[in-house]
């Protein structure tokens, strides 16, 4: 519905003049309006053919019974709930990446006196001790310089949040083609691409439940962290075969070779571009402390 710029009176969308005021009625104006409302009511729409609670038992579901929970889903998932846990779960990664950082941030101390530990000690092994021995003095001097420079390193978790999620997309969608393909080509069996997309996505559920204790483990343990991290893609990839098997009717053997080398591929191009990201958020990171340091001392 159209309205008056002059008046705010409902005209026709035809009308060249308000019926009201008379004033000239400026068209672009309004059919720029009907479009936003359009919009926005198709978006409406669509929102309420999404039935978030059906998305939440689902998530629910795939943490707590991955496979029985997944195969679920890809039999039964609509479009739109695909495309709303996908969402839900690149914002998850992108939460768990500051989480990482800002955890790694607050324990620099720690890493780096036990770092220069732990090579003190492997140095002592090799009959060197006396060139990398740290007592209590150095290492008191060396927490007092961390932790001048700890204040003044700012972190872009903006765009730590953004690669995070974007990280997670593309190993998802390589993931997703190479499996696809692998399918197509080599077993030759017909299923849909949104099948197989629903499968791998549902798949990595366990990555994330895993990851987040993971980081809470952490706190105490760095190893017990990493085991978290090594157990969740395992789960990960046990499920995805194990879907693909029995809700596509994949023959076992090629199935477990395909998703083996897909994951393969998919954790090669998740660390060269993890890599790049590091080495960009680096650069930002020490340029600020070089900044942040001419400003303090001049």
């Amino acid at each position: 519905m159209a309205y008056c710029n002059n008046c705010g009176s409902k005209i026709d969308g035809n009308d060249i003049f308000c019926a009201n005021c008379g004033a000239k009625v400026n068209q672009k104006s309004n059919e720029n309006k009907e479009r936003i409302e359009q919009t926005f009511e198709h978006a409406k729409s669509i929102t309420n053919q999404i039935d978030f609670s059906e998305i939440i038992n689902t998530l629910k579901t795939s943490v707590l019974k991955p496979v029985s929970g997944g195969k679920q889903f890809v039999d039964k998932a609509q479009k739109n709930q695909v495309i709303i846990i996908t969402i839900i779960l690149a914002f998850l990664q992108g939460i768990l990446g500051i989480w990482r950082i800002n955890q790694i941030s607050n324990s620099l101390q720690n890493i780096i006196s036990n770092f220069y530990e732990d090579l003190s000690s492997l140095a002592s092994l090799f009959g060197q001790g006396s060139s990398y021995n740290f007592n209590s003095n150095e290492l008191e001097s060396l927490n007092k310089t961390i932790d001048q420079f700890k204040y003044l390193i700012t972190i872009p978790y903006a765009k730590i949040f953004i690669q995070n999620g974007a990280i997670y997309l593309i190993a998802l969608l390589v993931l997703f083609i190479f499996i696809y393909l692998g399918i197509s080509i080599f077993i030759k069996v017909k299923c849909t691409p949104l099948a197989v997309f629903k499968a791998v996505l549902i798949s990595t559920i366990p990555i994330f439940t895993c990851e987040i204790i993971s980081i809470v483990s952490s706190y105490f343990s760095l190893y017990l962290g990493i085991g978290f991290v090594i157990l969740g893609a395992s789960i990960s990839i046990i499920t995805l075969a194990i879907i693909l098997k029995e809700s596509l009717n994949i023959t076992e053997n090629p199935c477990v070779l395909i998703v083996a080398i897909a994951w393969l591929i998919a954790l090669a191009v998740f660390f060269v571009v993890l890599q790049n990201f590091i080495s960009s958020d680096l650069s930002d990171i020490v340029k600020t402390v070089i900044n942040s340091y001419k400003s303090s001392t001049f």
